[in-house]
């Protein structure tokens, strides 16, 4: 969340990007990565999307004018007919901050499609990830169990709701989320290649742990928008074996065996983080639900009414990326109860916890045109490959979607670290059903525990 990650990001993005189209030895089409790159959609909308952003940035509207107690913002000349944006601090929020967090995204995405052309690298990267979020959740629990009031025991954060080295832990929730389907999906995707290897188990009980683990932490990040994804996806998933369980059968002894195995995995390692923490804190961070006032008078409702008053004036281009929370006091001090305390002192809104109004405000519906091809052409190449009928793929875009609607709800996306991950796994899952296709078919196949690995394996 602080520019110097976010700059150090764009480093390590910058440098990945200018590896993964260096040349490569060899005379198939994925050795030569430019001619993969310019064939890739989503690289030539997102230089779009990047381009929209920078005219923002040197076509501003307003200025940021401030002392020692005020700021307010000053009208500047500018070109009304192109997109603009406001001249912001950059430390702050600005569209110049705005382009180093989505040119990192688009630098990486485009690493990710360009330099990973095996499934063997997408499982590596797959086994990383899951790696690392044990250790974040390991940290988290260490935390907890301690009291720790810093990050680090070392760091101390403006907010004092963190988790492991997420500041904020409407944050850290959407993250996890994404490690638990990411790790559920290997560890199905493994039990499925086990099953043709009598005695072999693989690592899928290992990665049913980590599931139960990293979803442990989930829930005792006490948010409520991040348990509710993790219940759905559960419930989801769970429907989804069911049926498959049902409607496929198998004569293999230790199939049920295995099964077993991953349940009790499952389900011990849940219990025993449950009752080593105190569960209780769950329960009563949904029971303040209820005494949340509600309707058209509750503070999240009313914010969404200002911000749909400040999207309605300027739909067409937005705002500029990063300045909502400059031009949203415009329009809350029309509502008393998001503008002022008790004390009559002003309440300054960063976000508007509303990413699905955010994007809108800030970028216009021009703005958002190249980020729905993206999206469109990902949804495409998923279903023409019926990523439903592969276990890492469904999981990954279930999550997705998911954390998309609690997105509605928070402002889940601001979070660079959900972003970029959020983003690498969807593009991830696209790539992955493709290397894998026809491989189950194959493995189901293989007679006399032969497996049979597709050309893509290489």
């Amino acid at each position: 969340m602080h520019r110097w990650s976010q700059l150090m990001s764009l480093a390590f993005a910058t440098a990945g990007f200018v590896l993964s189209v260096l040349p490569r030895t060899g005379n198939e089409p994925d050795f030569f990565p430019l001619t993969r790159l310019r064939r890739f959609p989503v690289f030539w909308a997102g230089l779009v999307f990047l381009l929209y952003i920078t005219l923002q940035g040197l076509n501003p509207a307003w200025r940021y004018v401030h002392n020692i107690d005020h700021w307010w913002l000053e009208p500047v000349a500018h070109l009304i007919w192109l997109p603009s944006g406001m001249q912001t601090p950059f430390t702050q929020s600005s569209p110049w901050s705005a382009l180093v967090v989505f040119g990192s995204l688009w630098l990486l995405v485009c690493s990710i499609w360009t330099g990973l052309t095996r499934r063997r690298s997408y499982r590596a990267l797959f086994t990383l990830l899951v790696a690392n979020a044990f250790l974040l959740a390991l940290l988290g629990m260490l935390e907890q169990l301690t009291y720790a009031k810093r990050i680090f025991w070392s760091y101390l954060p403006s907010n004092s709701s963190f988790i492991a080295s997420f500041i904020y832990r409407n944050h850290a929730g959407p993250y996890l989320n994404l490690m638990v389907a990411l790790a559920a999906g290997l560890a199905f995707w493994h039990h499925e290649r086990s099953q043709l290897r009598p005695g072999k188990t693989g690592p899928s009980v290992i990665l049913a742990f980590l599931t139960a683990f990293v979803a442990t932490m989930v829930i005792f990040s006490y948010s409520r928008g991040s348990i509710a994804v993790l219940l759905a996806f559960s419930l989801v998933v769970a429907g989804a074996l069911t049926v498959r369980r049902f409607s496929t059968q198998t004569g293999r002894s230790n199939h049920r065996v295995d099964r077993l195995v991953l349940a009790l995995a499952f389900g011990g390692a849940l219990s025993i983080c449950v009752i080593t923490l105190q569960a209780e804190k769950v329960w009563q961070r949904f029971s303040l639900i209820s005494n949340e006032v509600t309707g058209s008078t509750s503070i999240r409702s009313l914010t969404r009414q200002a911000s749909g008053d400040m999207f309605r004036d300027r739909w067409l281009l937005g705002w500029g990326a990063g300045c909502f929370r400059y031009g949203f006091p415009l329009y809350a001090q029309n509502y008393p109860s998001i503008s002022r305390q008790e004390n009559g002192r002003p309440i300054f809104w960063e976000h508007a916890h509303d990413d699905l109004l955010e994007f809108p405000i800030e970028y216009g519906v021009v703005g958002l045109l190249p980020l729905a091809v993206i999206i469109g052409y990902i949804a495409w190449r998923l279903v023409r490959h019926r990523f439903w009928r592969n276990g890492v793929a469904f999981s990954l875009v279930l999550v997705c979607s998911l954390i998309v609607g609690h997105s509605w709800v928070d402002f889940v996306f601001q979070n660079p670290a959900v972003l970029l991950t959020w983003s690498v796994l969807l593009i991830a899952a696209v790539r992955w059903v493709e290397l894998d296709q026809g491989t189950p078919a194959r493995f189901r196949s293989a007679e006399n525990n032969v497996v049979v690995m597709g050309s893509r394996e290489r």
